[in-house]
């Protein structure tokens, strides 16, 4: 599934809708816990507590530069975990939908349209590595392979809204 973009200004909101074969105990825990958003998320987190205003790290393997930082700003547990990331605001919202299914609502605000094809394509492949480490599956495409088809795809679904 694809991201919609909504562009009010300068600030840009990306939505991805997900339905995971999970529940939501097991999709807030790996969307939650450190160590368990390692195998999905783009950068190693570090926060010490998952509650508001607790401060969060994120680091590149590999970047030789400082870690980027950011503020939890929400958490109600099982369903919203929200937080900042140098600026960029990232919503997660979980739904229960039966014992076994979750829908999984992710909203990335930040500035800037030029940044919105690149968001987009990152956060499509970060959701489908979601999906793979909730179903505890190796993913289905290399991640470099898959951003190339995602950057032109949002490319063109961006180019007229």
């Amino acid at each position: 599934m694809t991201a919609t973009l909504h562009s009010e200004g300068d600030q840009q909101t990306l939505r991805f809708e997900r339905v995971y074969r999970q529940p939501a105990a097991d999709v807030w825990q790996t969307v939650t816990d450190p160590e368990l958003m390692a195998a999905w998320f783009p950068a190693r987190v570090d926060c010490p507590e998952l509650v508001a205003g607790a401060p969060m790290t994120f680091t590149f393997e590999g970047d030789d530069g400082p870690p980027s930082t950011g503020t939890v700003d929400e958490v109600v547990e099982p369903s919203v975990f929200a937080f900042t990331w140098d600026g960029d605001r990232i919503r997660i919202e979980l739904t229960e939908e039966g014992e076994e299914k979750t829908q999984l609502a992710l909203t990335a605000s930040f500035e800037g349209r030029d940044w919105a094809v690149r968001n987009a394509a990152g956060w499509h492949i970060c959701l489908d590595l979601l999906k793979s480490t909730l179903a505890d599956e190796p993913p289905k495409s290399s991640v470099g392979k898959r951003q190339s088809q995602l950057l032109k795809e949002y490319e063109t679904l961006f180019r007229d809204s």
